[in-house]
């Protein structure tokens, strides 16, 4: 017994020496830049794992800095911030002024006609719709025509956030009973439903193909499966995959379909291309040439969960990426982080990207680009030019030439402040454009604070002063940063392609980081987040918390903003429209309305897209969970609302009856 304890601690002994050459000997630098490495305790699950692993990390780091002072204090100590003040304040890129993308399509080719076929609409995700029945003259009509409820509802509510989709008289959405539902589009009967036994089904969306001899619905779940129902039974397609199902990596996104195949990027960041009938994989792409450890830290995740867009001409698929772990603490992945807080573009003929755009670098104020990107046109020069365009955490939009990643506005880095987390070194520079406006705030100001005459001024004033504002200030021991957390959420925006205009739901609430050290693992960090709030729970900030914006992509000027919701407690005190927190996103029309929903007073309103007018609303029970469907049958026009926010599980419809 004694010789196999022995044995056994000799070969953990051994396997661990083994793993950290391995580990010391493969990486990317191109990626990760890390001039040293230490043991990621975050990425093990035992407590006397974390234990074990903590001590031979700091034996690690302590042997390190007595052999080779000089290599720890440059990647272990503070960074000096004076070593930044040498540096240009500003660095200015012009924007791109000739060699446009050459236009491709008509502005018909955008219009998501009666077939939204897939979450967002079309391929472009402009969530955009031609459907003209409802208008600003009839809008005040507008009445119930049905609302789906559950029948049997379980213990928990899975937290879906899909836009339905509409094709061949139903409506196909997930619900909160982690269930894909058909649904008669006009009486909101349930045709079929199917039952996802393991994990969180179609939470960002789904996807419909047809050819006349198929029609076959796609999504995911969280468990790391793509699935294949048929469309007009609800069963699996048992012949897809392995009885209807393909393993995958995680990823809460549907596929998109490019020619016959579906296109899809997990959370491992690979790039999946699979035949749509067979279920077969045909191959796949490592966007990111990084390697996870299971010893040693390296940037991971940086992963797509905002949605795609396909160029189906172009052949070129676009994506959001999210932020690197861990959110705002830094030194275990040093470096820029790439592809994390990216734009990307994949060409799907060549195999390989074929451009990126990083917004953020090295990532430590979760500002992920979330919103999936939109495809249009806009013009310049009297010339239509094709572009990508997305909005992002930070309150920027980027406006991109299709072809090349380039951006059709000036953009402006700024000099970025150090850190005084030892092991933490920031990106020298940060985006901050001026043009096209942001939609958000992005820094506060003393003169920000509420003055609401039930505020705790004091209070607030001393939480701020003792703080940093805004990005690009880093996160610090010691030292609070009040910035606005999440201006635009995965939902993005609607675009209106033939006046070339972005229509933007965004969440204004200001949170605070705070860093300080793991006691219990020392020598590693972590961080609190949370609201900045007064005495009454609500921002800590003037309004408004909560907007809808109206952005000319032509000029990049800001034609409108109005409030979005309103907290019925403070508008009993006197308090004018405020808005509040949302997450759903809103859908347009060609009849110059706005659909949307998501905020905390549970409405779907509808607003004239000229000037963000409100013309009528509806209380719901619960907020909107996802961005409106609108669809044309029997020459009435409908909208779809789910509800699935903080607890719900009602889907709404509404029709004109005139």
């Amino acid at each position: 017994m004694k010789k196999k304890f022995l044995y056994f601690i000799f070969f953990v002994f051994f396997s661990l020496i083994f793993l950290i050459t391995f580990d010391l000997t493969d990486f990317d630098s191109k990626f990760v830049n890390r001039s040293t490495f230490h043991i990621d305790v975050k990425n093990l699950d035992s407590k006397y794992t974390k234990r074990l692993f903590t001590k031979l990390r700091l034996y690690y780091l302590e042997t390190y800095k007595i052999l080779n002072k000089n290599s720890y204090e440059k990647r272990w100590g503070i960074e000096d911030p004076k070593s930044r003040n040498l540096l240009e304040k500003e660095i200015i890129i012009p924007p791109l002024t000739n060699n446009f993308s050459k236009t491709l399509y008509n502005i018909s080719d955008y219009d998501v006609s009666n077939d939204w076929f897939r979450s967002h609409g079309n391929n472009f995700s402009t969530r955009f719709s031609s459907i003209s029945l409802i208008n600003k003259s009839n809008v005040k009509y507008l009445k119930l025509a049905w609302i789906y409820e559950p029948q049997n509802t379980l213990d928990y509510v899975a937290n879906v956030q899909a836009n339905p989709i509409f094709y061949n008289g139903y409506v196909f959405t997930p619900n909160s009973q982690n269930e894909i539902l058909a649904i008669d589009s006009i009486t909101g009967k349930v045709k079929w439903n199917f039952k996802v036994k393991d994990g969180i089904a179609a939470k960002r969306g789904l996807i419909i193909f047809n050819d006349n001899k198929i029609s076959r619905l796609f999504f995911t779940n969280n468990r790391g499966f793509l699935y294949c129902i048929n469309a007009n039974s609800g069963k699996l397609v048992k012949d897809f995959g392995k009885n209807g199902a393909v393993k995958i990596g995680v990823t809460p996104l549907p596929p998109i379909i490019y020619k016959d195949n579906l296109v899809l990027v997990d959370t491992d960041s690979n790039l999946i291309v699979i035949d749509l009938i067979s279920g077969k994989i045909k191959w796949k792409f490592k966007v990111k040439n990084e390697k996870k450890s299971f010893l040693f830290a390296n940037f991971h995740k940086g992963s797509p969960w905002g949605g795609f867009s396909l160029d189906h001409k172009r052949g070129l698929v676009f994506f959001t990426t999210g932020n690197p772990e861990y959110w705002h603490v830094g030194t275990d992945r040093p470096g820029d982080n790439l592809y994390a807080n990216s734009l990307v573009a994949f060409d799907l003929n060549a195999k390989e990207v074929k451009w990126y755009f990083q917004e953020v670098a090295h990532d430590l104020w979760n500002l992920d680009l979330a919103a999936a990107p939109v495809l249009t046109s806009i013009k310049r020069n009297n010339l239509n030019i094709d572009v990508v365009v997305t909005v992002s955490k930070t309150g920027n939009t980027l406006i991109l030439d299709r072809d090349t990643g380039k951006s059709l506005y000036e953009m402006k880095k700024v000099l970025a402040p150090t850190s005084n987390v030892p092991g933490e070194r920031t990106s020298k520079y940060q985006f901050q454009n001026e043009i096209p406006e942001p939609v958000c705030r992005n820094k506060i100001t003393e003169s920000d604070l509420s003055n609401f005459s039930y505020v705790d001024r004091v209070k607030i004033k001393e939480i701020f002063e003792n703080s940093e504002h805004g990005f690009p200030n880093p996160p610090k021991i010691g030292i609070k940063n009040i910035h606005i957390g999440s201006c635009v959420r995965w939902a993005g925006a609607s675009v209106d392609t033939e006046k070339n205009i972005l229509y933007v739901s965004t969440d204004q609430s200001p949170y605070i980081i705070s860093i300080f050290e793991n006691k219990f693992w020392r020598g590693t960090y972590t961080h609190r987040w949370e609201q900045f709030k007064d005495n009454k729970n609500f921002p800590a900030i003037k309004p408004p918390w909560g907007s809808i914006v109206a952005l000319n992509l032509n000029d990049g000027k800001i034609l409108w903003k109005v409030p979005f919701g309103e907290y019925s407690e403070l508008t009993k005190l006197g308090i004018p429209k405020t808005g509040t927190s949302n997450r759903s996103g809103l859908t347009g029309t060609k009849t110059d309305l706005i659909f949307a929903s998501g905020t905390q007073d549970n409405k779907f309103i509808v607003l004239d897209s000229n000037n963000g007018k409100e013309l009528w609303s509806f209380e719901m029970t619960h907020p909107g969970s996802a961005p409106p469907l609108t669809y044309e049958i029997k020459n009435k026009q409908y909208i779809v609302v789910p509800a699935f926010e903080n607890g719900g599980k009602k889907i709404y419809s509404f029709y004109l009856d005139q």
